[in-house]
Parts: structure tokens; C-alpha cells; sequence
């Protein structure tokens, strides 16, 4: 099973190089930090409340570029399921030359998420919709996002392994002065993961091919690091 998943996240890793070989315009080297927090309501464990933060510095690891803040209300429609409504405040602080541009944006988003086990792996399909809000473009742009990520244990309890996920962005309506239509970006990601008490925290390379100012691409290779805990 070892073999399997490493020809899948080998496929995902060869597609994501592939879009960046015959399409990117420019790159960029960055540092992706993420901590999210999940906190149960009730004692049955079906309400909880979610929460996340993650600063991107971009411009090879020079300024900060994006901050996402985000929040949600979640269910647990049942062990595998979970479905969530939140918030976010994902602002922008440099344009397309990389200069000082503070840029508001506002996201609601609903999400859901399902979890099952094959062929010895863990797997998560994340399914999300988001109504961006930016300053100065004309209107309110939706955004779906599909996320398929694999896990395996590499330990005998599961707690230490090997993760990757890739998702895909597919704006539905273009804005003026924001988001174009059609594909918005493509976002890979492989590393290591250990579970410790309520955490589970990953490192390891994420690559996103993004149509993300205008007409333009763009190709980041960051290095990512993250803390997700439940309580």
C-alpha cells in the first residue's frame, strides 16, 4: 500500500510540475504557517466551533502578502461527515509587483467534509464554497474549491506517516477589478505528519500554480507548516 500511495502523490507532484513547466509567467518563494483549533460544543460531540490562522509571506520569504482568519460553525452529520458555515477576513497586502497594497477581502464560506478509509489509506474529500467579497471589484465572486488528500500511517497506532493532498479552484462568475472566470488555481502539497496529544502537525513542500493577478500566472514553491488541534 506504501507503493500505491506514493504513485499517487508521484501523479499529483508530476501534474502540478507539468502546469508550471508550460504555463507560469512568474514564481515566487514562500512560507505558509497555519494553526487551526476545532472545539467541541456538546458532550455528544456533534456541535463545534472552528477556527484558523495562517500568514503567507511571500516575495522569497520577504513581507507579508496574505492573512486568513477564519471561523466557522460546524455538525457532525455522523462519524464521516461534518458540515460547516463560516467566516473569513483574508486580506491582501501586495499587489501584483509585489509593492505595499492593502486589498480588503471578506469570504463567507460553507464546507463539507467527509472522511473513509481505502486501499490502507485515510482519506478526506473537501468540498467548499466561497462568496469573496473584495474591495473594489464590482461584485460579490463565487468560488468552489475540491480537495482530495491521503494519509498513511507509517506507525503501528497511526501517529507518525505520510500526507498529500491536491486541490482545485474554479471561480463561477468573473468580477471587474477581481477574479476571472473559470480556473483560478491548483494547489499541491506532500510531507510528514506527527499526531501528539490533541495536534497533528505537517511540514513539507506546497506548490500552487495560481492565474491569481489578472491575465497573469503565477508558480509559488512554499514551505509548509501547520498545527491542527482538536479539543
Amino acid at each position: 500500500m506504501r507503493v500505491i500511495f506514493v504513485f499517487i502523490c508521484g501523479l499529483m507532484l508530476l501534474g502540478n510540475s507539468y502546469i508550471s513547466d508550460c504555463h507560469a509567467q512568474r514564481t515566487d518563494i514562500q512560507s505558509w504557517n497555519l494553526v487551526t483549533a476545532t472545539v467541541n460544543l456538546d458532550p455528544q460531540k456533534n456541535w463545534f466551533m472552528y477556527g484558523e490562522v495562517q500568514p503567507r509571506i511571500g516575495d522569497n520569504i520577504s513581507r507579508l502578502e496574505r492573512l486568513l482568519l477564519r471561523s466557522a460553525l460546524g455538525y457532525n452529520v455522523n462519524e464521516r461527515l461534518a458540515l460547516y458555515l463560516g467566516y473569513g477576513w483574508t486580506p491582501t497586502f501586495t499587489n501584483s509587483s509585489y509593492d505595499e497594497d492593502f486589498r480588503n477581502e471578506n469570504r463567507i464560506w460553507q464546507q463539507a467534509l467527509y472522511k473513509h478509509d481505502l486501499w490502507g489509506l485515510q482519506w478526506q474529500h473537501r468540498l467548499r464554497q466561497e462568496q469573496r467579497i473584495i474591495q473594489d471589484a464590482s461584485g460579490t465572486s463565487n468560488r468552489t474549491r475540491y480537495l482530495l488528500r491521503g494519509s498513511y500511517g507509517l506507525s503501528s497506532n497511526g501517529d507518525v506517516g505520510l500526507t498529500g493532498y491536491n486541490e482545485i479552484f474554479v471561480t463561477e462568475n468573473g468580477t471587474t477589478k477581481g477574479p476571472i472566470g473559470g480556473f483560478d488555481r491548483d494547489r499541491f502539497f506532500f510531507g510528514p505528519y506527527l499526531k501528539s496529544g490533541p495536534g497533528r502537525y505537517e511540514v513539507g513542500y506546497l506548490g500552487e500554480y495560481a492565474r491569481q493577478f489578472g491575465n497573469d500566472s503565477r508558480m509559488i514553491n512554499a514551505l509548509m507548516l501547520s498545527a491542527n488541534y482538536s479539543f
